[in-house]
C-alpha cells in the first residue's frame, strides 16, 4: 500500500507529516537542535523601556523608547569612478554612526535593526532590496526609522540621485538611486510615524557637470514633507571633511555622533534626545567649526515633523535633572608614540601617533578624563580641566614598560597550569588538544591563584582576564563577566577579553551587548577572525541571519580554518533556506549549509581518540554550556549540531540515507539529546513513506519512543506522540507485525 506524505487521515496508511513542524527551521541550542524562534511580528512589539545605568545607580528613562530601524549606507571608494571623484571619510563616518546607533546609550537601536551597507555592499540592488523590500516590510506606526547616506549625490536630467558603489559614469540615471523613489518610499511605503533622511552628499569631485550645490539641494528640497530631512549642507555649500577632527571625519557626521551620545541633550536635559534638540546640535556646532576655519557649512533640516519626536536617549542628565546648556572648549591630544589609543571619559576615540595629535572639539567644560593605552605599557593617564571657548593641548607620555609584580606572576602561572593543564598562551576559544586532567576542584584552585595575584598586583590584567576564564568553565556567569570587564578596565586594548566577554554576554542572554562589545574589539583589532566569528555567533542569536552569514564569511576570509565561523554561517543558510518561498533558491541555500557543516566537521575531526583528550572549548557559543562545564562536553554538543545540521541539509537535498546516517552520528556524540532522536525518527518516517519498509517504520516508532522518554514535554513531544499512535495503528495493517 502506498503512503502519502501528506495529512493524517484515518484511510491512509502513511504517517501524516504536520504543514509546519519546526524542525523546517531548526535551531541549534543548547541541547542541539531545538524549535526556531521566529521573528515576532513587528505589529506584536511594543515599544520598550530602556534602563539606563549612569554610575552605579540604574535608573529608568521615564518615557518608551519606541522601537528602532535604520538603514546605513557609507562609500568612500567608487567601483567606476576616477581618482579625483573618491571620497575619504564616508565609510569611517558610517561606522561611527553605526556604533552609536546601536549603543543603549545614543540611538538605542537593536543591532540586528541596523542594517549597514559599507563599500562595495552598498550597490544599486542592495540598496533596492534594504529600502523598498526590507524597510516596509518591518516598520510599524509606532516605530522610529533612520536612513543615513554618506557619498555622492548628483544631478541628471533635472533629476536627483544617490550614487551607490557600482553607479556607471555613462549610465548615471540607469545605475543609480532615484530621489524621487527614496522620497515615495520614505512617504508612502514605511509605515512609521518617526522617519528620518540624514544625508551628506554634497562633496567636492562633483561627478558630473549638471551637478552643483544649488541644484543637488534644491532636490532634496522637493523631497516629500512627511518627514525629516537633515542634509550636511544648505544650498551653494559643499560638504566639508577634516583629517584633524578626531581620527578624521566629515563635519556633519561628526556633530551628528556627538548630538547622538548625548551633546544634544540640553533643552531640557532629560535623557531624551529629540528632533529639535538634535537639529540645533548639529546646525550650531557644525556651523562654528567651518566658520573657524573659514569655511561655510550650515546643516539644514526639512519637512513637517513633530519637534519632540524621540531619535536617541542620553544619561548624561538622568541623575540631576534638567540644566542649562554647558560651554565648550576644544581639546588637542597628543603622544610621545606610535600606536597609543585615546580614551575619553571612557570611551575610544582613536589611535595617536608622534606626528599627527588629534583635535577633539565641543567637549563640555569640566573635568574629563584622557587616557593613553598602548600594549606593553603602563597607561598614561590624565584629568583636565576643559574651560569654556578655550583650547587646552593634552600630552600623553607613554614613558613605563608595564611590569607584573614577580609573586603575582608566579600565582598565575600555578594558576595556568590547572587552568589549561599545561602552560598555553591559546585563548579558550581554539583549538587545544592537551590531556583531559582537569576537574572542578582544580578550576577552583585556580580561581583563587588567580584572585590572590589580582589582590598582589591590582594592575595585573592577565589575572582577571584568567578570572573571567575560569568563572565562564564554572558557570558562573556573572562573576566570568565582571572579571573580564576588570581586565578591559585595566587594559582596554585587550581584545581576548572582550571577545570572551561577549561569549558569556551572548550565554546570557545578551546579544546586543555582545554586539556592541565586539563592535569595540573590531576596532581595535580589524582583522581578528575570532571576533567576526562571534559576532556571526551573535547575529544569529538574534536570528539575523544574513548578519550572521556576512560577519562569519568575514572571519573565514581572514582565517579559512576558523571553524565556528563555518558553523554559524551554516546553520544560518540553513535558516534562509527554511524562510525563502524560492525552491530554487532554497535547494541551494541547503547545498550552501550542508558545504559549511561538512568543513566544520572537518576541521574538527582530530586524528586522537577524544576518550582521554580535550578537543576545544566553546563554552559562551550557546552550545552545550548550561549542561557541560568541562570542554569536552562542548565539544561533542558541537559535533552533534555539525551532524544534525547536515541530517537536516541532506533530508531538505533529498539524500534520506544520507540524512539517516548524519543523525545517527549525531548521536553519537550526543546521545541523550531527545531533539535528535526526533529528527532521526522524521528521516525514518520519511523513508517508509517512499520506500514502504517495515524497517524503516520500526526504527521511526523507536526514535519517537526514545525522545518522549528523554523529554516529554518539548513542543515536538506532541508530535511525537501523535507519530507513535500513527505508526501503532499502521504497523499490523502494512503487515509489519505489532510495535
Amino acid at each position: 500500500m502506498r503512503a502519502l506524505i501528506v495529512a493524517l487521515s484515518i484511510a491512509s496508511v502513511s504517517i501524516a507529516t504536520h504543514a509546519q513542524t519546526p524542525f523546517d527551521s531548526a535551531r541549534v541550542e543548547a541541547s542541539g537542535f531545538a524549535q526556531d524562534r521566529p521573528a515576532p511580528a513587528p505589529g506584536n512589539q511594543s515599544p520598550r523601556d530602556l534602563i539606563l545605568a549612569p554610575g552605579n545607580k540604574p535608573l529608568q528613562v521615564k518615557t518608551s523608547v519606541p522601537r528602532g530601524y535604520a538603514l546605513i549606507v557609507g562609500i568612500s571608494q567608487y567601483q567606476n569612478l576616477d581618482a579625483s571623484k573618491q571620497l575619504r571619510f564616508p565609510e569611517s563616518d558610517a561606522d561611527a554612526f553605526y556604533r552609536v546607533l546601536i549603543s543603549h546609550v545614543g540611538g538605542a537601536f537593536p543591532p540586528e535593526n541596523v542594517h549597514f551597507l559599507k563599500g562595495s555592499q552598498a550597490t544599486l540592488s542592495n540598496i533596492k532590496q534594504e529600502l523598498e523590500v526590507w524597510l516596509p516590510s518591518v516598520a510599524q506606526p509606532a516605530d522610529r526609522v533612520v536612513v543615513y547616506f554618506a557619498g555622492h549625490g548628483f544631478v541628471q536630467n533635472g533629476k536627483g540621485f544617490l550614487a551607490p558603489y557600482d553607479v556607471e559614469p555613462e549610465r548615471l540615471d540607469a545605475t543609480a538611486y532615484s530621489m524621487s523613489a527614496l522620497g515615495d518610499i520614505l512617504a508612502n511605503k514605511v509605515g512609521a510615524s518617526w522617519k528620518v533622511l540624514l544625508t551628506d552628499a554634497c562633496h567636492s569631485g562633483k561627478i558630473n557637470a549638471e551637478t552643483t550645490n544649488e541644484a543637488l539641494e534644491a532636490q532634496f528640497s522637493a523631497l516629500p514633507a512627511s518627514f525629516l530631512t537633515l542634509t550636511a549642507t544648505t544650498e551653494r555649500e559643499q560638504s566639508f571633511e577634516d583629517p584633524n577632527l578626531e581620527t578624521g571625519y566629515g563635519f556633519f557626521t561628526y556633530y551628528l555622533v556627538q548630538a547622538f551620545r548625548g551633546y544634544a541633550d540640553v533643552d531640557p536635559c532629560d535623557g531624551r534626545i529629540t528632533a529639535d534638540e538634535l537639529i540645533e546640535y548639529v546646525r550650531s556646532n557644525v556651523r562654528r567649526y567651518a566658520r573657524d576655519r573659514q569655511l561655510s557649512q550650515t546643516p539644514t533640516a526639512r519637512g513637517d515633523y513633530e519637534p519632540d519626536m524621540l531619535l536617541g536617549v542620553s544619561q548624561s542628565c538622568l541623575s540631576d535633572g534638567a540644566r542649562a546648556p554647558s560651554m565648550v572648549g576644544i581639546a588637542v591630544v597628543e603622544s610621545n608614540m606610535d600606536d597609543v589609543d585615546l580614551y575619553v571619559d571612557g570611551a575610544l576615540i582613536g589611535r595617536l601617533s608622534k606626528s599627527k595629535p588629534l583635535t577633539i572639539p565641543s567637549l563640555p567644560s569640566g573635568l574629563h578624563e584622557f587616557r593613553g593605552v598602548r600594549e606593553g605599557y603602563e597607561p598614561e593617564r590624565k584629568e583636565v580641566m576643559i574651560a569654556p571657548g578655550q583650547e587646552v593641548t593634552v600630552s600623553l607620555r607613554i614613558r613605563y614598560v608595564r611590569q607584573v609584580k614577580k609573586p603575582a606572576q608566579a600565582l598565575n602561572d600555578e594558576g595556568e597550569k590547572l587552568l589549561f593543564t599545561r602552560r598555553s598562551s591559546m585563548s579558550l576559544l581554539n583549538v587545544l588538544p592537551v590531556e583531559r586532567r582537569q576537574s572542578e576542584s582544580d578550576l577552583k584552585k585556580a580561581a583563587a591563584l588567580f584572585e590572590k595575584a589580582l589582590a598582589v598586583d591590582p594592575a595585573f590584567s592577565i589575572a582577571a582576564y584568567h578570572l573571567g576564564q575560569v568563572n565562564q568553565l564554572l558557570l558562573k556567569h556573572e562573576d566570568s563577566v565582571k572579571y573580564f570587564r576588570k581586565a578591559i578596565e585595566i587594559d582596554p586594548t585587550h581584545v581576548d577579553a572582550r571577545i570572551e566577554c561577549a561569549a558569556v554576554l551572548i550565554e546570557q542572554g545578551d546579544a546586543d551587548e555582545a554586539i556592541r562589545e565586539l563592535t569595540e574589539a573590531l576596532r581595535l583589532e580589524s582583522d581578528d577572525d575570532t571576533a567576526y566569528a562571534m559576532l556571526a555567533r551573535a547575529y544569529w542569536d538574534k536570528g539575523a541571519w544574513r548578519r550572521a552569514v556576512e560577519s562569519a564569511d568575514q572571519a573565514i576570509k581572514i582565517k579559512p580554518s576558523n571553524a565556528q565561523a563555518h558553523l554559524w554561517r551554516a546553520d544560518s543558510l540553513r535558516q534562509m533556506a527554511a524562510a525563502s518561498t524560492d525552491q530554487t533558491a532554497q535547494i541551494g541555500l541547503y547545498a550552501d549549509a550542508r558545504e559549511g557543516y561538512r568543513e566544520f566537521l572537518d576541521l574538527t575531526n582530530f586524528s586522537t581518540g577524544l576518550g582521554s583528550k580535550l578537543a576545544f572549548h566553546f563554552i559562551g557559543l550557546g552550545v552545550g554550556s548550561r549542561r557541560h562545564a568541562d570542554r569536552q562536553g562542548a565539544y561533542d554538543s558541537l559535533r552533534s549540531a555539525g551532524f544534525l545540521g547536515l541530517c537536516l541539509s541532506e533530508q531538505k537535498v533529498g539524500n534520506p540515507l544520507k540524512a539517516r546516517d548524519y543523525c545517527k552520528r549525531a548521536l553519537g556524540h550526543a546521545p541523550n539529546d531527545p531533539i535528535a532522536y526526533f529528527l532521526l525518527g522524521n528521516v525514518n518516517r520519511d523513508l517508509f513513506n517512499a520506500r514502504q519498509s517495515c524497517g524503516y517504520l520500526k526504527e521511526a516508532r523507536t526514535s519517537y519512543v526514545k525522545m518522549l522518554e528523554l523529554n516529554p514535554h518539548l513542543d515536538e513531544s506532541k508530535n511525537a506522540r501523535n507519530y507513535v499512535g500513527q505508526i501503532d495503528g499502521l504497523l499490523p495493517r502494512a503487515g509489519c507485525g505489532a510495535g
